[in-house]
């Protein structure tokens, strides 16, 4: 089990703050079952960029030098949010980027760049954010969200 709570890089190639959030990854079968909780929704979608590169690369350094903009689609909150996490793995999918940062309120501008075969290690391919045992909770105290990721 590998627990995260987001922390500044002393060579300032990651985000100048924390996100406020924490991240758990979890046994689970032959896919990879994760825990998101944050105090507020902003630290919910930093702390899912914090998740999804940490899925991809681990803790090697990633710089916010490009830009995406991320608009998911969807009615309710979770779904909103199950499409973001999901559309940041399209996006390394797509052109190897990854998620570096998170700024705005929905749509949302993430910053990050290209995998760097000299600086970065490929750790995991997933290959779907599955909707199986899918849990986002909205909680006096903030946010607790379950996701398990097709390895």
């Amino acid at each position: 089990m590998i627990t995260s709570t987001s922390a500044d890089s002393p060579d300032g190639t990651t985000p100048d703050r924390p996100t406020g959030g924490t991240f758990t990854l979890l046994a689970h079968t032959a896919d990879l079952r994760a825990v998101l909780t944050a105090p507020d929704r902003p630290a919910l979608y930093r702390t899912a960029v914090d998740f999804v590169r940490a899925v991809i690369v681990g803790d090697q350094a990633v710089r916010p030098v490009e830009t995406r903009a991320v608009e998911p689609e969807g009615d309710a909150p979770d779904e909103r949010f199950f499409r973001f996490v999901r559309e940041l793995f399209y996006l390394f999918d797509l052109d190897g980027f990854l998620p570096a940062a998170v700024e705005g309120d929905g749509p949302w501008t993430v910053r990050g760049e290209r995998l760097d075969a000299a600086r970065h290690a490929w750790e995991h391919h997933v290959k779907a954010v599955t909707r199986h045992a899918y849990l986002f909770d909205a909680r006096p105290d903030g946010y607790h969200v379950e996701l398990v990721l097709d390895l």
